[in-house]
């Protein structure tokens, strides 16, 4: 039913959503205003009128839901304490959420990669994999799921939690062995200057050959022989 909802809401035209909000600056005070979104792109409006933006979406990079009620715009405008880095902006709902349905019409807005730290519960349908996605130092432990467009990583470290779209965020997987599993995915990747981030999971049961197969014609558009 929760999906039968959201592609209707999908099918029909984005209505104006408004929110009143918390734009949260690293080294100046925290700003305050509305974030608007529309058909045409995200405006922001400050109370403070010279930190009003408004991006239509082919001027938004990249868009990043830390939560429902938290989200990180970046845009292509240079930040000069940071020689030219692009800028990105920290929002926080005060009011209302930015909800499953809300960010999936943003991202078809959008037309390219985006992250989404939101992953549905348990009830999800899928194939699920136990698993450790290791980090750089250490890891977290999680469930990975499969489901038919769609590769969910569930933990009890939020940050880290992720919902990949097939077709939207994935760029390619690759597995080494039954018991590890890389994951390619286009993001906003500032520590390794790029756009694009490994994931590396050790998992705790065995990769079921046919599901990697599958996965590989699905991401590579090819027909199985």
């Amino acid at each position: 039913m929760r999906y039968l909802v959201l592609w209707l809401f999908l099918a029909q035209p984005l209505a104006a959503q408004t929110f009143s909000v918390t734009h949260e600056k690293r080294f100046r005070g925290d700003g305050r205003g509305t974030i608007e979104v529309t058909d045409d792109g995200i405006r922001y409006s400050s109370e403070r009128p010279e930190d009003s933006r408004n991006w239509p979406y082919r001027d938004i990079q990249h868009l990043d839901r830390i939560s429902p009620r938290e989200f990180v715009l970046l845009s292509y405008e240079d930040e000069t304490r940071y020689l030219g880095r692009d800028r990105s902006y920290r929002f926080v709902l005060t009011e209302g959420e930015l909800t499953d349905a809300i960010f999936e019409k943003i991202s078809r807005r959008l037309g390219r990669p985006v992250t989404d730290r939101v992953v549905p519960g348990t009830a999800a349908p899928g194939h699920a994999v136990p698993v450790k996605h290791n980090h750089t130092f250490g890891g977290c432990e999680g469930v990975l799921r499969f489901t038919g467009d769609a590769i969910l990583y569930a933990t009890d470290n939020a940050r880290d939690a992720r919902a990949w779209k097939l077709g939207r965020d994935i760029e390619s997987v690759w597995s080494r062995d039954r018991y590890h599993l890389e994951i390619h995915v286009h993001e906003n990747n500032r520590r390794e200057f790029g756009r694009t981030r490994v994931y590396d999971f050790s998992l705790k049961a065995p990769l079921d050959p046919a599901l990697y197969r599958g996965l590989k014609l699905r991401l590579y558009d090819l027909e199985a022989e």
